[in-house]
Protein backbone atom coordinates (compact mmCIF):
# COMPACT_ATOMS: atom_id res chain seq x y z
CA UNK A 1 0.00 0.00 0.00
CA UNK A 2 1.33 3.41 -1.00
CA UNK A 3 1.35 6.01 1.74
CA UNK A 4 2.04 9.67 1.03
CA UNK A 5 4.20 11.39 3.63
CA UNK A 6 2.70 14.64 4.82
CA UNK A 7 5.22 17.36 5.53
CA UNK A 8 4.95 21.05 6.27
CA UNK A 9 7.59 21.89 3.66
CA UNK A 10 6.77 23.64 0.43
CA UNK A 11 5.90 20.94 -2.15
CA UNK A 12 7.58 22.97 -4.91
CA UNK A 13 11.02 23.74 -3.45
CA UNK A 14 10.87 21.32 -0.49
CA UNK A 15 13.26 23.64 1.38
CA UNK A 16 11.10 25.79 3.67
CA UNK A 17 7.91 25.54 5.67
CA UNK A 18 5.00 26.35 3.40
CA UNK A 19 2.76 29.29 4.19
CA UNK A 20 1.04 31.76 1.88
CA UNK A 21 3.96 34.21 2.00
CA UNK A 22 6.38 31.49 1.04
CA UNK A 23 4.36 29.87 -1.76
CA UNK A 24 3.43 33.15 -3.49
CA UNK A 25 6.33 35.51 -2.67
CA UNK A 26 9.39 33.82 -1.14
CA UNK A 27 9.76 30.43 -2.81
CA UNK A 28 12.56 30.52 -5.38
CA UNK A 29 10.20 29.15 -8.06
CA UNK A 30 7.62 31.84 -7.25
CA UNK A 31 10.22 34.64 -7.34
CA UNK A 32 11.53 33.47 -10.69
CA UNK A 33 7.94 33.20 -11.97
CA UNK A 34 7.35 36.84 -11.02
CA UNK A 35 10.38 37.78 -13.13
CA UNK A 36 9.23 35.67 -16.07
CA UNK A 37 5.81 37.35 -15.90
CA UNK A 38 7.45 40.79 -15.97
CA UNK A 39 6.35 41.61 -12.41
CA UNK A 40 9.61 41.50 -10.44
CA UNK A 41 9.47 45.27 -9.83
CA UNK A 42 6.14 44.76 -8.03
CA UNK A 43 7.51 41.81 -6.02
CA UNK A 44 10.52 43.81 -4.80
CA UNK A 45 8.74 47.16 -4.30
CA UNK A 46 9.28 48.32 -0.70
CA UNK A 47 5.64 49.48 -0.56
CA UNK A 48 4.50 45.84 -0.78
CA UNK A 49 6.55 44.14 1.93
CA UNK A 50 3.71 43.66 4.43
CA UNK A 51 3.83 40.87 7.01
CA UNK A 52 1.16 38.67 5.45
CA UNK A 53 0.12 37.75 1.91
CA UNK A 54 -3.36 39.24 2.13
CA UNK A 55 -2.04 42.68 3.11
CA UNK A 56 0.57 42.53 0.33
CA UNK A 57 -2.06 41.72 -2.27
CA UNK A 58 -4.42 44.46 -1.03
CA UNK A 59 -1.56 46.99 -1.04
CA UNK A 60 -0.82 46.16 -4.68
CA UNK A 61 -4.53 46.45 -5.52
CA UNK A 62 -4.68 49.88 -3.87
CA UNK A 63 -1.60 51.29 -5.60
CA UNK A 64 -1.21 49.68 -9.02
CA UNK A 65 -3.11 49.95 -12.30
CA UNK A 66 -5.89 47.51 -13.07
CA UNK A 67 -3.63 45.98 -15.74
CA UNK A 68 -0.90 45.23 -13.17
CA UNK A 69 -3.46 43.91 -10.68
CA UNK A 70 -4.92 41.64 -13.37
CA UNK A 71 -1.48 40.32 -14.29
CA UNK A 72 -0.69 39.77 -10.61
CA UNK A 73 -3.95 37.89 -10.06
CA UNK A 74 -3.27 35.62 -13.01
CA UNK A 75 0.27 34.98 -11.77
CA UNK A 76 -0.91 34.06 -8.27
CA UNK A 77 -3.42 31.65 -9.79
CA UNK A 78 -0.69 30.05 -11.96
CA UNK A 79 1.68 29.72 -8.97
CA UNK A 80 -1.11 28.02 -6.99
CA UNK A 81 -1.95 25.69 -9.90
CA UNK A 82 1.72 24.73 -10.19
CA UNK A 83 1.90 24.05 -6.45
CA UNK A 84 -1.15 21.77 -6.61
CA UNK A 85 0.08 20.00 -9.74
CA UNK A 86 3.36 19.25 -7.97
CA UNK A 87 1.61 18.09 -4.79
CA UNK A 88 -1.00 15.86 -6.40
CA UNK A 89 0.58 14.78 -9.69
CA UNK A 90 4.30 15.19 -9.00
CA UNK A 91 4.44 17.50 -12.00
CA UNK A 92 6.16 20.86 -11.73
CA UNK A 93 6.71 23.54 -14.34
CA UNK A 94 9.78 25.69 -14.72
CA UNK A 95 9.36 29.26 -13.42
CA UNK A 96 9.61 30.71 -16.93
CA UNK A 97 6.69 28.46 -17.99
CA UNK A 98 4.58 29.61 -15.04
CA UNK A 99 5.36 33.28 -15.64
CA UNK A 100 4.84 33.00 -19.38
CA UNK A 101 1.53 31.18 -18.92
CA UNK A 102 0.33 33.93 -16.55
CA UNK A 103 1.47 36.64 -18.98
CA UNK A 104 -0.19 34.99 -21.98
CA UNK A 105 -3.42 34.15 -20.13
CA UNK A 106 -3.75 37.75 -18.92
CA UNK A 107 -3.13 39.13 -22.41
CA UNK A 108 -5.73 36.76 -23.87
CA UNK A 109 -8.31 37.78 -21.26
CA UNK A 110 -7.50 41.46 -21.66
CA UNK A 111 -7.81 41.31 -25.47
CA UNK A 112 -11.24 39.71 -25.29
CA UNK A 113 -12.39 42.08 -22.54
CA UNK A 114 -11.16 45.09 -24.54
CA UNK A 115 -13.10 43.93 -27.61
CA UNK A 116 -16.27 43.48 -25.55
CA UNK A 117 -15.92 46.89 -23.91
CA UNK A 118 -15.23 48.69 -27.18
CA UNK A 119 -17.98 46.90 -29.12
CA UNK A 120 -15.28 46.30 -31.75
CA UNK A 121 -16.10 49.65 -33.41
CA UNK A 122 -13.23 51.56 -31.80
CA UNK A 123 -10.56 48.95 -32.40
CA UNK A 124 -8.00 48.84 -35.14
CA UNK A 125 -7.41 45.83 -37.32
CA UNK A 126 -4.28 44.89 -35.34
CA UNK A 127 -6.27 44.82 -32.06
CA UNK A 128 -8.64 42.11 -33.31
CA UNK A 129 -8.15 38.47 -32.36
CA UNK A 130 -7.60 36.46 -35.52
CA UNK A 131 -8.63 32.88 -36.27
CA UNK A 132 -5.67 30.51 -36.46
CA UNK A 133 -5.46 27.27 -38.41
CA UNK A 134 -5.37 24.08 -36.31
CA UNK A 135 -2.26 21.90 -36.20
CA UNK A 136 -1.62 19.28 -38.89
CA UNK A 137 -4.20 16.44 -38.79
CA UNK A 138 -6.46 18.44 -36.45
CA UNK A 139 -9.91 19.91 -37.07
CA UNK A 140 -11.03 23.14 -35.42
CA UNK A 141 -14.63 23.73 -34.37
CA UNK A 142 -15.63 27.36 -33.87
CA UNK A 143 -18.85 28.04 -31.99
CA UNK A 144 -20.89 31.22 -31.68
CA UNK A 145 -24.13 31.91 -29.87
CA UNK A 146 -26.60 34.81 -30.09
CA UNK A 147 -29.29 35.77 -27.62
CA UNK A 148 -32.26 37.63 -29.10
CA UNK A 149 -33.32 40.11 -26.44
CA UNK A 150 -36.92 39.81 -25.28
CA UNK A 151 -37.76 36.90 -27.60
CA UNK A 152 -36.79 34.00 -25.38
CA UNK A 153 -34.84 32.59 -28.33
CA UNK A 154 -31.19 31.87 -28.94
CA UNK A 155 -29.27 30.79 -31.98
CA UNK A 156 -26.03 28.94 -32.36
CA UNK A 157 -23.63 28.17 -35.14
CA UNK A 158 -20.79 25.68 -35.58
CA UNK A 159 -18.07 25.72 -38.23
CA UNK A 160 -15.50 22.94 -38.75
CA UNK A 161 -12.27 23.69 -40.63
CA UNK A 162 -9.25 21.52 -41.43
CA UNK A 163 -5.60 22.39 -40.85
CA UNK A 164 -5.54 24.29 -44.17
CA UNK A 165 -8.40 26.49 -43.01
CA UNK A 166 -10.84 24.93 -45.49
CA UNK A 167 -14.50 24.65 -44.50
CA UNK A 168 -15.52 21.04 -43.78
CA UNK A 169 -18.97 21.25 -42.20
CA UNK A 170 -21.23 23.60 -40.34
CA UNK A 171 -24.52 23.91 -38.56
CA UNK A 172 -26.91 26.58 -37.31
CA UNK A 173 -29.88 26.19 -35.02
CA UNK A 174 -32.54 28.31 -33.28
CA UNK A 175 -33.62 27.35 -29.79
Amino acid sequence: MYQKICTLNCPVCEEEIEDELHIFFRCAVARDSWSAAGLSSVLHNATYQQINAMDRIFAVCDNESSDTVGRLTMLLWCIWQNRNDKLWNDNVQMPRQIGRHAFDAWNDWYSVHKLQCNNVSGTTETDLVRWEKPALDWVKCNVDVAFVSGSGRTSMGLCFRDNSGHFMAGMTQWQ
